[in-house]
């Protein structure tokens, strides 16, 4: 063998340098968690900030590159917390202060395991593109991992949610929540790529002023999506909005200690119906359907005459039906929530009962086991049950006019797959009634508002979000607002809403694109334990003093 063929052989046996970036001090690391879970915070509504969600997960990102695992959990929970407690604080309104913070720690533990799993692939694979792809593919992992489990999982706080006032939202139709989940992710990795550059914690790749690049990356991916085109989503052939008014009749305050619904409710939103009901005949409007929020009639007006021939009456004034939101018992320690269609002609020929009831809010699961912790369970005396099927409501086989309509209940908007069932099954707009009154001048609302707004673009379906004391809103496909009512004031939502019968892309993928990104992540994760390298600098010895 020559010297040259054996000096080739050399260099192509040298191991790559192992050394990318040093690590982030202790200190450093615990103040870039805290930080980083505000940042997040401050992405979703009321504030709206939602380019500060990238660098909430950049600054999770510096704290995990840490030599310790155990300084990574600290930082993963720290960032957790201080997004998801203030974020949650809503539901202290019911529960009081010991619930809500076991709910926000209890999510924050999702950002722990995801904490765990990014500094693994950061630290063995080191800061590349692959690398930001698996970390990105993780994220979208653990966030669709909280959203369904356990007992159905709780999507509040999932990143697509930050981004209602954002033209990362136009990407929605396209890629659905998992995707934009994905995006954002991609965004934070860019940032910390950028940052740990400029700062100069890196010893390869992006160095220096060269760390500039993945900031202008960002920057244009970010503003190319303003152009980002909308999946052509038909309406139907024969008629392309539908009027609808939705009532929001405001109540009382509700009873601190039994939560029952105020007297006021009813005669309320009776009140305000009435009124919508004289406007559109003066402006010469023709209803196609009237929508009541959730527990607008306290319990089942079927079995109240005297209830039921006034919502009969006001159909009858109006010529449209009347969808009304109400609790039906089942047996004496089970409930329904349920939406009742009254119509002019004295019948109630269509329900839907909520398929996913909110767990600890409106069933306790092992209610022995969690009675012996908390006696909060008390405040659920009668557990709620699931419905069984889609809520999509056809008015034409109904024969209350054309058009079907997809039916949510309140927390129900914020999950995907149950968004995707009733426009998989046909529904041509979507009707959210919910009940925010429980949660008094908390967030609540209008962070439910925006997930109504997100689930209006993602799905490609308008959106009429009524609430009993707000906020309501309609949002048609692209995500324009057309009407809104204001918290805690009474006022009807009355417009024309576009109908579509098309399917964006996100729904036609269902779940497969969560899916497909959690398994990257996963395969990521284990390519990354089999690997021998080490991207965290070594630390550098002292020099040596005279004398020692």
């Amino acid at each position: 063998m020559t010297a040259t063929a054996a000096a080739a052989g050399s260099r192509r046996r040298a191991p790559r340098p192992r050394d990318e970036f040093d690590p982030t001090p202790w200190p450093l690391a615990l103040l870039c968690g805290a930080a980083g879970g505000g940042c997040a915070l401050l992405a979703f509504p009321p504030y709206d900030l939602w380019m500060l969600l990238p660098v909430g997960i950049a600054l999770l990102g510096a704290g995990l590159l840490v030599r310790s695992a155990l300084l990574a959990m600290l930082v993963s929970l720290l960032w957790g917390l201080a997004l998801f407690i203030p974020l949650t604080q809503w539901a202290s309104t019911y529960a009081g202060a010991a619930p809500w913070i076991a709910l926000g720690v209890f999510e924050a533990l999702y950002i722990v395991v995801f904490g765990l799993l990014a500094r693994t692939v950061m630290v063995r694979r080191g800061l590349c593109l692959s690398s930001a792809i698996v970390v990105s593919a993780l994220w979208v992992g653990i966030e669709t991992l909280r959203s369904s489990i356990p007992w159905g999982g709780l999507p509040w706080g999932a990143s697509a949610f930050a981004l209602a006032e954002s033209p990362l939202l136009n990407l929605g139709p396209w890629i659905g929540l998992a995707g934009l989940a994905f995006v954002v992710a991609l965004l934070g990795q860019l940032l910390l790529f950028g940052a740990l550059a400029l700062l100069g914690r890196r010893r390869r790749g992006f160095t220096g002023f060269s760390g500039v690049w993945p900031f202008a990356i960002a920057v244009a991916a970010v503003l190319a999506t303003v152009v980002a085109p909308h999946p052509m989503n038909r309406a139907p052939s024969d008629r392309p909005s539908m009027t609808i008014a939705a009532i929001q009749g405001s109540m009382g305050a509700i009873d601190p200690v039994s939560y029952t619904m105020p007297e006021d409710v009813f005669p309320n939103h009776l009140e305000v119906t009435e009124d919508a009901i004289t406007r559109a005949q003066q402006d010469g409007t023709a209803l196609d359907l009237i929508v009541w929020p959730e527990d607008s009639t306290g319990w089942d007006p079927r079995q109240d005459p005297q209830l039921a021939q006034q919502l009969t009456s006001a159909a009858q004034e109006a010529h449209a039906p009347l969808l009304i939101g109400t609790q039906v018992r089942v047996g004496e320690n089970e409930r329904l929530n349920q939406s009742v269609l009254f119509t002019p002609e004295q019948t109630t020929p269509y329900a839907y009962s909520k398929r996913h009831p909110v767990p600890f809010g409106e069933y306790i699961p092992l209610r022995g086991f969690f009675s012996q912790l908390t006696d909060k369970v008390d405040l659920v005396s009668v557990d709620m049950v699931p419905g069984q099927e889609p809520g999509v409501m056809d008015l034409g086989a109904l024969g209350q006019g054309q058009g079907k309509v997809g039916i949510l209940i309140c927390f129900e908007v914020a999950y995907e797959p149950l968004v995707h069932d009733v426009v998989d099954g046909g529904a041509e707009v979507i009707v959210v009634q919910s009940n925010n009154a429980l949660f008094g001048d908390s967030d609540e609302a209008i962070q439910q508002l925006a997930q109504a707004k997100v689930m209006a673009v993602t799905s490609g379906r308008s959106v009429v979000h009524i609430s009993t004391v707000g906020q309501s809103a309609i949002f048609s496909p692209e995500g324009r607002q057309i009407d809104f009512v204001g918290h805690w004031e009474q006022g009807a939502l009355v417009a024309d809403v576009p109908l579509r019968a098309g399917i964006t892309p996100a729904v036609a993928a269902g779940p497969w694109v969560a899916i497909g990104l959690g398994a990257v992540g996963a395969v990521g994760w284990i390519a990354a334990l089999t690997g021998d390298r080490r991207a965290l600098a070594r630390p550098t010895p002292r020099r040596r003093r005279r004398g020692d």
